[in-house]
């Protein structure tokens, strides 16, 4: 582990247990995916307990980490935990809703959360350039993702933009296909979080030729 004493690696297998702490395969994509490193500020919006922010401090050594998390309960359990740790001088967590939330410091921001109309503005504005965003189970609608490792998408600020709903499908997919395919994919797929309205009203949006 990167950045962490003796004490604060103790408290931290302690409070999550091994087999939690090493399982966490998902996470390790997010960071991955990103490229992580001890330059990093990351940003978790929906942080929940504050799992993502924790192994981004403990295992990929960034600089700081903030959580945000909408829910009081999950927020103030979230902090207890990260102050159990020892860790509060690299994580912060705070309870309020990332759409006022200030990003300028911004290095990493992981999105799990469903895309709503304002993000992609929201995101462009608040975020700085080179700021690297990964998203779960799809890149914002009209963006073109730099990377990829399924079910997440990593985009880079300033957004690479496309009108082209084929290309931006076959970068959703990773081959050739259709937007009727992507739309059955989803609504095949139990894991989808998105709400398929709201998706196919801003594929309608984002693609003029719909």
């Amino acid at each position: 582990m990167m950045g962490l004493n003796d004490l604060q690696e103790e408290r931290l297998m302690n409070r999550l247990g091994p087999e939690d702490y090493q399982s966490n395969r998902h996470i390790r994509k997010i960071l991955n995916l990103a490229q992580a490193f001890k330059g990093d500020v990351f940003y978790d919006l929906g942080c929940g307990r504050g799992q993502l922010c924790v192994v981004a401090v403990a295992e990929f050594g960034v600089k700081r980490a903030v959580g945000i998390e909408l829910h009081r309960g999950r927020a103030a359990k979230a902090a207890e935990r990260i102050q159990e740790m020892g860790l509060t001088s690299r994580i912060e967590i705070r309870n309020e809703d990332f759409m006022e939330s200030d990003l300028h410091d911004a290095t990493i921001v992981y999105c799990g959360l469903g895309e709503v109309d304002e993000d992609v503005a929201l995101f462009g504005r608040k975020l700085k350039t080179g700021c690297r965003i990964v998203s779960l189970f799809l890149p914002f609608v009209g963006i073109l993702p730099a990377a990829a490792d399924y079910p997440f998408y990593l985009m880079k600020v300033p957004f690479r933009k496309t009108k082209d709903v084929s290309l931006w499908t076959s970068k959703v997919l990773f081959t050739d296909a259709s937007v009727e395919d992507l739309y059955q994919e989803l609504d095949t797929d139990r894991e989808y979080r998105y709400d398929k309205r709201t998706f196919k009203r801003m594929m309608k949006k984002r693609f003029p030729s719909l």
